[in-house]
C-alpha cells in the first residue's frame, strides 16, 4: 500500500520530515523499487538534491533503518562493507 502515489512512483516507506527524507519508492515505468533521498519544503517535493551535514544525515539514516526503508539484504551488505573497513 502506497503512502503517496504520483504518475512517476508510489512512495512505499518514508523516513524524515520537512526538509530531508529517505524514501523507498516503486517506479511505475521501470517496475523497480528504488531509494530516493529527497528534499521537501512546506510539504512539497523539491526537484533539487538533498544537501545535509553528516550530523543531520545520521539520524535520518537511523530512522530509515528503523522504519524499514532499506531491505535486509542492503543492510547486511552495508554491515559487511563497514566491517571490512574496520568500522
Amino acid at each position: 500500500m502506497a503512502l503517496r502515489s504520483t504518475r512517476y512512483a508510489d512512495e512505499l516507506v518514508s523516513a524524515g520530515d520537512e526538509g530531508g527524507r529517505i524514501e523507498r519508492i516503486h517506479i511505475h515505468k521501470l517496475g523497480t523499487v528504488e531509494i530516493r533521498f529527497s528534499w521537501w519544503k512546506n510539504g512539497h517535493f523539491q526537484p533539487r538534491p538533498l544537501d545535509v551535514t553528516e550530523d543531520e544525515l545520521l539520524p535520518l539514516i537511523q530512522e530509515a533503518i528503523e522504519k524499514g526503508v532499506f531491505s535486509d539484504n542492503f543492510l547486511i551488505a552495508l554491515s559487511s562493507i563497514l566491517k571490512k573497513n574496520n568500522f
